[in-house]
Order: C-alpha cells, then sequence, then structure tokens
C-alpha cells in the first residue's frame, strides 16, 4: 500500500519487536506504536523522521489489542501530540487502567486455578506479574470506541472487523482498496498466538472462553478473504486464510489429543492434562500453560463430549 510503512519497535519481551504501522495520509495515524521504554521511543521517533515525520505530527493512534507490547507507549505519543485514540469498545476499561484489570484478573483467577486443581501456591505465583512489566505501560484513554464494521479514515478506509480470542477488544483492520489485513496477534506467520483466560469485558466475576472465541474469530477473519496479513510481530503473512487454516489444525489436534489422553487415563483435573502436556512447566508459564488446556477443554464441552463433575471443590473432566 502507498504511504504506509512498518516500523520494527523493540520490546523487553520473548516474543521480540513489535511491528508498528504508519499511515501517511490524511493526517499522520500509528497503529500500535510498542510498549513503554525509551528504546521503544527512540525507534519510533527515528523511524517516523525517516519519513519526515516527527512524533508530535501524529494525528491518530489505533491499538489492535490491550497488550503492553502494542499500547504501552499510546499515552506519551499522545501527550506530545494530541493525537487522538482508537480501539475497540471491549478494550476501553483495561487500556483506561492496566493494573486495575490486572489486580481484577488476580483475585478472579487464583482461586479459579485452584478449582482447576493446581495447587495453592503454584496458583499464587502463576498470577503474579513481575513488578518491572508495570513499568512498561501507560494507562490510555479511548476517544473513539469501534464496534464491528466500524470504519476509520486514515487515507484509505479501515474496516474494524472484531476477532476476540487472543485478547478482549481484538480488532483486525481491513483496507478497503487492497487484499490486505493488519492482523495485531490475531494471525502472526511463525507463532500460534496463546488465546490467554482473561476477565469477560464488562465483568469482574466471569471468565473468558479465549480459545473458542479465537476459533470463532479465526473463521471470521477467513470471510474478508484478504490475501495477505501484515501481523504485530514478525513477517508479512503472504497466505492469510492458509496460516488460518494451520492454525486452526494446529488447535483441533491438540484438543483430539487431550480427549484421546482423559480417555486412557480416566478423569483429570485441567492442571493434570497441562502436567502430561507441558512437563517441567516453571510456575511462571503456568497461566499461559492453563489458558491453553483449559481452552481446549471448552471446546471438547461445546462438542457435548466430556462430563464434568467437581470433587472436594476441584474440577474433573470425563469423556463421555
Amino acid at each position: 500500500m502507498d504511504d504506509v510503512h512498518k516500523l520494527e519497535i523493540p520490546t523487553p519481551f520473548g516474543v521480540g519487536r513489535v511491528n508498528c504501522y504508519v499511515f501517511a495520509a490524511n493526517g499522520l495515524t500509528v497503529l500500535d506504536p510498542g510498549p513503554a521504554t525509551e528504546s521503544a521511543y527512540d525507534k519510533l521517533a527515528a523511524g517516523l523522521d525517516a519519513h519526515g515525520f516527527a512524533v508530535a505530527d501524529v494525528d491518530r493512534v489505533l491499538i489492535t489489542h490491550p497488550h503492553m507490547d502494542h499500547f504501552g507507549i499510546a499515552n506519551r505519543v499522545v501527550e506530545e501530540s494530541g493525537a487522538r485514540t482508537v480501539a475497540h469498545r471491549d478494550a476501553t476499561r483495561h487500556l483506561a487502567d492496566p493494573i486495575e484489570h490486572f489486580d481484577r484478573e488476580q483475585a478472579f483467577f487464583r482461586p479459579f486455578l485452584e478449582s482447576m486443581g493446581v495447587p495453592e501456591q503454584i496458583a499464587g505465583t502463576a498470577v503474579t506479574l513481575p513488578e518491572a512489566y508495570t513499568d512498561y505501560q501507560e494507562p490510555l484513554a479511548v476517544d473513539r470506541e469501534l464496534t464491528d464494521g466500524d470504519v476509520v479514515d486514515v487515507g484509505v478506509d479501515l474496516t474494524a472487523v472484531h476477532t476476540p480470542g487472543h485478547a478482549p477488544g481484538s480488532v483486525c483492520f481491513v483496507p478497503s482498496t487492497e487484499s490486505v489485513a493488519f492482523t495485531g496477534d490475531h494471525v502472526l506467520q511463525h507463532i500460534s498466538p496463546n488465546p490467554l483466560l482473561t476477565v469477560a469485558p464488562g465483568t469482574d466475576d466471569e471468565r473468558t472462553r479465549s480459545l473458542p472465541a479465537y476459533l470463532d474469530s479465526l473463521d471470521k477473519i477467513r470471510a474478508v478473504e484478504a490475501a495477505v496479513g501484515h501481523g504485530g510481530h514478525g513477517e508479512t503473512i503472504p497466505d492469510l486464510n492458509g496460516r488460518a487454516e494451520e492454525i486452526l489444525d494446529h488447535h483441533h489436534r491438540r484438543k483430539e489429543r487431550i480427549a484421546d489422553m482423559i480417555d486412557e487415563t480416566g478423569p483429570m483435573t485441567a492442571y493434570d492434562v497441562m502436567q502430561e502436556m507441558f512437563p517441567d512447566l516453571p510456575a511462571t508459564e503456568v497461566f499461559p500453560g492453563m489458558s491453553e488446556v483449559i481452552g481446549h477443554l471448552d471446546l471438547l464441552e461445546d462438542e457435548d463430549r466430556v462430563a464434568i463433575s467437581e470433587e472436594d471443590g476441584v474440577t474433573q473432566y470425563a469423556l463421555r
């Protein structure tokens, strides 16, 4: 696309650099400017300068989803430029107060993980965010709340396609002029995004069914029939539908592996399944591991293939 530039912004996370996209028509728009670090700011400023712009010139900031590697520095951009911010309405509460969001998650998921069989001490560690992580994000007020199908004019019309799963409020932006999609972390070329559990939007005491939602959203982005994807990390996705199909197949195969495991072993907790699937997983990785396993158990529940019971306050899954 003309007047669109990709900047690779460094992050302090294992996923590596985040892709920030710059639209240089109808004012200056940045999509996912990166985390709140000095190195990210310096790279963003240098990247804009290379194309004849400055941070102060930004008119609009688009956020694909409320994860700190994508939005963390956005408030600094807004303070310097006066830019307006745009995100899906299901992301606005998280963006407005990310620490409060984490506190709500911690309060809900510690007892929830214990009810899924996770030992108390491990559950406590699993829901504890490293203190340094709070330095990588600033609260962000959203000026325009999007819903599915809304259009943002960045010199070309971008249609917002709501794709929850990896995160509530996840949005892919699809331009009207070319067969491409800006996918955030919904689809990536070399990573299968983990649909993490979180509190459901608008609630404090309900969890998302993240993996079923994610698979539905993969079908939704396939229906857009965009040929190429521009993801939030890594390389361009040359065959967006083919990559979405690969991810769908990966999760359905893993679901069947878990079904076979329960069939052979008998009733299991989600934590039992996770230990079989991911042996020697450190406590700091238990939350994403449990998110993955519970997601596949949700799929089996939706297919009416598991019987769910409770014993001493702990949920058990058996194959029907």
